[in-house]
């Protein structure tokens, strides 16, 4: 049986798409994104209402229907309250992106519960309780969810554990909820992200630091910005990644792809590649 190729696979016109954390920063990006290619959106955010407020501003000129959602997603009342709103708002969901994010800083044995818990309570407990809030929806006509990570799910950074390994259980579970709900015809996937141009980086202990290493090990050169992320999480949400499925796409600009030794070449090893270049 033949499968011919979709027409136009990158327009999501008439659809809805459900964005947490997307009125600012990669999550703004993402909904502008969505918007340009033709998707309605409902917008989750937490607590800033001014933010929110301006990115509806911001969105706007596009022409594209547009449903705020306050909610506190770490808590199963603000995950139910988001559907209730739904259900009496557009009242559709054919993208689901998981978005939103919570990390506390620190080394593991300086690690408490209250944080370790937050950090999984906003990064896996969350994403788990807004997927199978959104699924009947989803489960209509088929459903895109796309999930922003981090490296550090990939990697370790200094005090990143909390964040690092509930991303990681996060894409885990995107696996497994790609795996189990492709029979709706559901593709769940996620993009983890290298250092980003963000306020998140400023959590980190130098974040100017990151900045130098990112411009200098990674192979662009630059710093991540949220468009760069924002443009590969909006493509999984298409159809021109539908033979995608269960997958954890790794936007670094390079940082790991290999290792330069000139980096770690001192005055005293000139002459070193001649010396040891043939082996008797």
């Amino acid at each position: 049986m033949k499968h011919p190729p979709p027409e136009n696979p990158g327009d999501i016109s008439g659809q809805v798409a459900l964005v947490t954390g997307g009125t600012r920063g990669i999550g703004l990006e993402i909904s502008e994104r969505l918007a340009k290619r033709g998707a309605d959106l409902i917008l989750v955010y937490k607590k800033d209402v001014a933010n929110a407020e301006a990115a509806v501003e911001r969105l706007k000129p596009l022409g594209r229907r547009i449903q705020l959602i306050q909610a506190d997603l770490r808590k199963p009342a603000g995950v139910d309250d988001v559907f209730r709103q739904v259900a009496e708002g557009l009242d559709q969901i054919d993208i689901l992106v998981l978005n939103a994010a919570f990390g506390t800083m620190g080394e593991v044995h300086r690690m408490g519960r209250a944080s370790w818990r937050a950090s999984y309570d906003t990064n896996v407990l969350s994403p788990m309780l807004t997927a199978k809030g959104a699924l009947p929806w989803l489960k209509r006509k088929g459903g895109v969810i796309t999930a922003t990570s981090t490296l550090g799910a990939h990697t370790a950074y200094p005090t990143y554990v909390a964040i690092g390994s509930s991303k990681a259980a996060m894409e885990s579970l995107v696996r497994f909820m790609s795996f189990e709900w492709a029979k709706y015809g559901i593709r769940a996937n996620s993009v983890a992200a290298g250092p980003v141009d963000t306020r998140a980086i400023d959590w980190f202990r130098y974040p100017e630091a990151v900045r130098i290493f990112t411009a200098k090990k990674g192979l662009a050169g630059r710093m991540g910005m949220p468009h760069d992320i924002a443009d590969i999480a909006v493509w999984l949400c298409t159809n021109e990644s539908r033979w995608i499925y269960g997958q954890s796409i790794i936007a670094e600009a390079g940082i790991l792809l290999g290792v330069d030794y000139e980096e770690w070449s001192g005055d005293n090893d000139e002459g070193g590649e001649a010396a040891n270049g043939g082996a008797e």
